[in-house]
């Protein structure tokens, strides 16, 4: 335990000094909450107005970037300067080491979570149709679904340069095509059916079902995704960890 809170401690100082978290984590979708509140429409014809449900999908930008962006460039970065190498010598096993940069990466996208809700509660007077407790649950696992891809991405990349070619090729393509800044609404059915490859989609489409009240088990196919993706990531990772 002591070693966990030490590791806690000193990789959450480390993490938070970046600035790349506070742009692309937190104030990014901050912003582009502000702009969604003035642009999209607050109507909804048949149900939930575009608003309503952009808010499900602008709080999982935090998520992306933290967990498909950052967690898996600290990771390649400590191989890349050989500090992992010298975590194999200590009593530090690899699921320890990613446990706490999750949770240090989860810290960020949360603090984004709330920033993005005060935007739309307090200048736009959103509202949550469905229930809280549901929609955090779903928040979480979402979260821990795009935490395994970047995990295993950053478990088995040989180095900086290519931990930053595959990170970044998952967080544009999830975050330009999953529904998460253009709204998969708007989109013509042949681009929402390629959306939906993507994982975080399926994420997104979730938040929105719980946003709205619907009931979860109308999602069941988009559980089920993002539970072979928490398998897959996490397997992979413990498997296939490169400490050098």
């Amino acid at each position: 335990m002591n070693t966990f809170l030490t590791l806690l401690k000193t990789e959450g100082k480390l993490v938070w000094r970046g600035i790349d978290i506070l742009i692309f984590g937190i104030c990014f979708p901050i912003i582009l909450a502000t702009l969604f509140g003035y642009l999209l429409s607050k109507e909804g014809l048949t149900g939930a107005s575009d608003f309503e449900l952009s808010y499900s999908a602008v709080i999982t930008i935090g998520i992306l970037a933290t967990g498909v962006m950052g967690l898996p460039l600290t990771i390649a970065d400590y191989r890349h300067r050989g500090i992992l190498k010298r975590f194999q010598v200590t009593p530090v096993s690899p699921l320890q080491l990613l446990f706490v940069q999750g949770l240090i990466q989860l810290s960020s996208a949360i603090v984004s979570f709330i920033g993005v809700s005060l935007i739309y509660h307090l200048l736009f007077d959103y509202e949550l149709k469905g229930s809280w407790p549901i929609f955090l649950i779903t928040y979480l696992f979402v979260a821990m679904a795009m935490y395994s891809i970047g995990i295993f991405i950053g478990s088995v990349v040989p180095d900086q340069k290519s931990g930053n070619v595959w990170s970044s090729v998952a967080y544009f393509t999830m975050l330009l095509f999953s529904g998460a800044t253009i709204p998969y609404e708007s989109m013509p059915r042949f681009f929402q059916v390629i959306m939906d490859i993507l994982p975080l989609s399926h994420g997104i489409h979730l938040l929105k079902q719980a946003s709205i009240g619907q009931p979860l088990t109308n999602g069941f196919f988009h559980i089920l995704i993002l539970l072979v993706c928490i398998i897959i990531g996490l397997g992979g990772a413990i498997k296939f960890f490169k400490w050098k």
